[in-house]
């Protein structure tokens, strides 16, 4: 080892017992350059205290004290010869702090080049979120269960409690990331959890969703069968921070596979010196006698003496070490070790900077208020929502690819009244929809949207997508909007040129755009003005 690593830091000790471990367990499976996904920062100003019971308490022995030049330090002391890049994000912040916290995140970020999410608010609208994101050069938000209205208990909260549907539509509009920790005692296995996860996964497919710490599964039975359950998804990442049960990283490798795993670290609280055990479902770690003050009443806490103590090495460590087993016992190669703390989340951060995931804009001509006439065939009929339609608006969706969609009270909060259209057939069933929709964001300061277009497979090709989404441009307009925008996707091919032959044209609102508009256009075989 160099003299640089044996040299020893103010901030804590490097032992002897650390640099062996890394040495021996650690070092040669490590890549060159390392990606750490999960790191929390706050200013030296901020006095960090635990207020709410939803909490536990033992990180908070670790570090009362933790900037941007700390986490630095950490690296340079834990991984010699690694270059390592962090998400930065804020310590669990309270609603009276959570803005000083942030615009300390983003200022260092911005400074240093990192990369970094946000910790928002429920209580934040989702043009709020949208507008922080962008303001502060975020990449996402993060979260905690601690945020979420104060009336609910912890066996309660929900994962909607604290990042609100409407504001996860803006993140996966955006193909932003979710860093997710789980809510509930039951943890991963909670069904509860395990139902919104795959919800989650169907319905927010360009949200890069980060799974906090195996979804706080520690011990054994924090998991149950989730792993079977979660084989079916194809969205969600899971972060291996703050974790080192060897078996569960086994089940996760074995039921998403190495690409959807990322290293993370949860500095600065995997700095603690210590081994974790887990004895009827709870987990212990256990800590040197006295090195973390009075821990007796602490039931995640428990001293050990003698050479017990002195064997234990750092936190980090031992995630690292058990993680690495389960790879070799799983038999995947050196490339698949190195995409998990490297190249996973380089090619995710890639993605979001470079907006390749980001849909698709069109605009409405301003000032252009003649529309086409399209005559609807007389065994339809165009008409508005009714509060009956509820159970076949979900229908409709579901049948026209928006798999689990149940999302008529976040459409009917900002629709426009008598804004929600539908083409029913004789029959009465709904057939097609498309929506007049309030949505002013940074893009589009007084914008209203055509949104949530859908026709019934059976029924496409008939015109009536193109008669609802000229029903919803037309009260837009009537309603006095002059930015007027729709989102869709490079493959949404037939709609893109429904949109074209209304009077839409691409809007190419950032870097990387017009590339992706040229190939639809070859697509399509037409020539668009970009």
């Amino acid at each position: 080892m160099t003299a640089k690593y044996l040299k020893q830091s103010r901030l804590f000790e490097v032992k002897a017992i650390d640099r062996k471990t890394y040495m021996e367990k650690i070092q040669d499976w490590l890549p060159g350059q390392i990606i750490d996904v999960h790191t929390h920062i706050w200013p030296i100003s901020f006095s960090k205290k635990v207020r709410s019971s939803r909490l536990v308490s033992w990180p908070d022995r670790v570090a009362k004290v933790h900037p941007l030049s700390h986490l630095l330090e950490t690296y340079r002391l834990l991984f010699p010869h690694r270059k390592v890049t962090p998400l930065v994000f804020a310590t669990v912040p309270t609603h009276r702090n959570l803005d000083r916290l942030n615009q300390y995140v983003s200022r260092v970020s911005r400074k240093n080049g990192l990369p970094a999410l946000i910790f928002s608010s429920p209580r934040w609208s989702s043009g709020h979120l949208e507008e922080a994101i962008i303001r502060g050069n975020f990449l996402g938000a993060k979260s905690y269960l601690s945020l979420a209205p104060a009336e609910l208990k912890p066996e309660e909260i929900r994962i909607y409690d604290f990042f609100p549907v409407e504001q996860l539509q803006v993140l996966n509009q955006h193909g932003w990331i979710l860093m997710l920790h789980l809510p509930r005692p039951d943890r991963l296995r909670d069904p509860v959890n395990l139902r919104h996860l795959l919800e989650i996964d169907k319905r927010y497919p360009r949200m890069k969703t980060i799974v906090a710490h195996v979804g706080r599964a520690y011990c054994d039975q924090d998991a149950g069968s989730a792993f079977r359950v979660l084989k079916e998804t194809r969205h969600l990442y899971f972060d291996i921070s703050a974790n080192t049960n060897e078996h569960l990283f086994r089940q996760l490798i074995e039921a998403v596979g190495p690409a959807r795993i990322l290293f993370g670290s949860d500095l600065p609280v995997t700095r603690m010196r210590m081994r974790r055990i887990c004895e009827q479902g709870r987990y212990i770690n256990l800590v040197p006698a006295g090195l973390y003050g009075d821990v007796s009443g602490d039931p995640h806490l428990r001293e050990v003496t003698g050479q017990e103590a002195s064997s234990l090495t750092f936190f980090l460590y031992e995630e690292i070490i058990s993680f690495l087993k389960a790879c070799h016992e799983a038999g995947l190669t050196r490339e698949e070790i190195r995409a998990v703390f490297h190249d996973n989340a380089a090619s995710l951060l890639q993605k979001i900077c470079t907006g390749s995931e980001q849909q698709l804009q069109m605009v409405w001509p301003e000032g252009k208020v003649t529309l086409p006439t399209v005559n609807l065939p007389s065994k339809f009929r165009l008409r508005t929502f009714r509060s009956e339609d509820a159970d076949a608006y979900c229908r409709l969706m579901r049948r026209a690819g928006f798999s689990g969609w149940n999302q008529v009270a976040a459409v009917l909060e900002r629709a426009l009244p008598e804004g929600v259209f539908f083409v029913e057939n004789r029959q009465g069933r709904l057939v097609a929809t498309a929506c007049a929709l309030h949505h002013p964001g940074r893009l589009h300061p007084s914008g209203g949207e055509l949104g949530w277009v859908a026709v019934d497979p059976v029924y496409r090709r008939q015109g009536l997508g193109t008669a609802v989404c000229l029903a919803a441009v037309k009260r837009l307009l009537q309603a006095g909007y002059r930015r007027i925008y729709l989102l869709t996707d490079d493959w949404r091919l037939a709609a893109i040129k429904t949109y074209l032959r209304l009077g839409f044209f691409p809007f190419c609102y950032r870097p990387g755009m017009k590339p992706r508009w040229q190939e639809v256009a070859r697509q399509l075989n037409m020539s668009l003005l970009l």
